[in-house]
């Protein structure tokens, strides 16, 4: 469980760059941004019931 965690901590950071870059393109493709954000919140979802079945301290995101 704890490397499934990492991994999706890991993917929830890949995600934030890669939505960080596109938000700095000239013209951003904004249907892109807002779908990359929403699998970016069900990550977050994921990563937040993992850690409460672990009974660890919740990451601030």
């Amino acid at each position: 469980m704890y490397n499934r965690l990492k991994s999706l901590r890991s993917q929830h950071n890949t995600l934030d760059s890669l939505i960080q870059r596109e938000e700095r393109h000239p013209y951003p493709d904004n249907q892109h941004i807002r779908s990359l954000k929403k699998f970016k919140l069900r990550l977050r979802d994921e990563i937040s019931r993992i850690e409460g079945g672990l009974g660890s301290r919740r990451l601030v995101f």
